[in-house]
């Protein structure tokens, strides 16, 4: 007869509620960061768009809080993990982070992402680094064109899938971003494929599902070469950071180690930072601080704000811990 309700929002990270179904009567219980209000985070809206090829698109962008309506803050492109996962307009706590940095936060849903149909996913089967990466490039060209973002003010930060669309951004379109993040991300897709049949085995579900999202080496290698950031290491030429735990078992950790190393070999920009003991996600508050600070210092050498805003302490000037402790960010 009594129930936990958490309400939330894009610029909300959540109140609790206590909900007694008998007398119909809800309490506030707590909030979770009472020093985040809303004045103080981004507002999120939906962007729609359309490919070249005609496929209807759209993602979510969030201004700094306080941003004039003319201004063109510089714009971090933020692709989602999965591939087939999707954005949706919530709280998303490094889309936040950054906002408050001074940062806009575009989060593209490129053909692939799941809660659009299943044609939406197989639409983005075997189209790694082309038709899924022209939908985010062409995001960000549908927001320069709307006079909302400046062309020469844009970098890409990813995480997973999302890590390895900023590699293959930064080694194919140099010329739109000015640096590339990639957390754990997948650098070379022929020995990624190697390492899911080796986890799983030839026959496996596992190894079928990456088959048809990626390709089949023993037809498709050429292709899969071609679109694997690791292999285009002698034309790199914008600022890279690398961040991955040495503990992943989703995406090997010799996938940035990798990548690092042949960007050094070709006297490239590139910094690999690794999460002693880390996996995949669900990472500790100490190990996200680490890749939140690693962020914020690498974006402000290479991608600096004029001003950025970052939340001071509640009403009261109390800047202690958070009442009610979230989970890890699902990055």
């Amino acid at each position: 007869s009594r129930w936990l309700v958490r309400a939330s929002a894009p610029n909300n990270p959540g109140v609790y509620y206590i909900f007694d179904l008998n007398e119909r009567k809800m309490e506030p219980l707590g909030e979770i960061y009472p020093w985040l209000t809303e004045a103080r985070l981004g507002a999120m809206r939906r962007v729609d768009y359309v490919a070249e090829d005609g496929q209807a698109l759209f993602g979510y962008l969030t201004r700094p809080p306080g941003v004039a309506d003319d201004a063109r803050p510089p714009l971090v492109v933020l692709p989602h993990g999965g591939p087939e996962m999707r954005d949706s307009l919530t709280y998303d706590r490094w889309v936040q982070f950054l906002a408050t940095r001074g940062y806009q936060v575009f989060q593209p849903n490129f053909r692939g992402s799941s809660g659009m149909g299943r044609d939406f996913v197989q639409a983005g089967h075997r189209q790694w680094g082309l038709k899924m990466q022209d939908d985010m490039t062409e995001g960000v060209d549908h927001l320069v064109a709307q006079g909302l973002v400046d062309p020469e003010q844009v970098c890409i930060v990813g995480a997973s899938y999302g890590g390895y669309a900023a590699l293959q951004a930064g080694a194919t379109r140099p010329d739109l971003y000015r640096c590339a993040i990639s957390i754990a991300g997948p650098s070379d897709l022929l020995t990624m494929l190697r390492h899911e049949r080796s986890e799983g085995g030839q026959d496996s579900d596992r190894y079928e599902y990456w088959v048809r999202s990626i390709g089949d080496p023993p037809t498709d290698r050429a292709a899969i070469e071609a679109a694997s950031p690791l292999r285009k290491a002698e034309d790199w030429s914008i600022p890279v950071l690398l961040i991955h735990g040495d503990e992943d078992e989703v995406v090997p950790v010799a996938q940035s180690r990798n990548m690092e190393r042949a960007l050094r070999r070709a006297d490239k920009p590139v910094r690999l930072v690794e999460l002693d003991g880390a996996g995949h996600n669900s990472w500790s508050q100490s190990e996200e601080t680490t890749v939140m600070t690693e962020m914020e210092a690498f974006l402000r050498e290479h991608l600096p704000v004029s001003a950025p805003v970052v939340p001071g302490p509640d009403a009261e000037g109390q800047a202690g811990a958070p009442r009610l402790q979230p989970p890890a960010s699902a990055h």
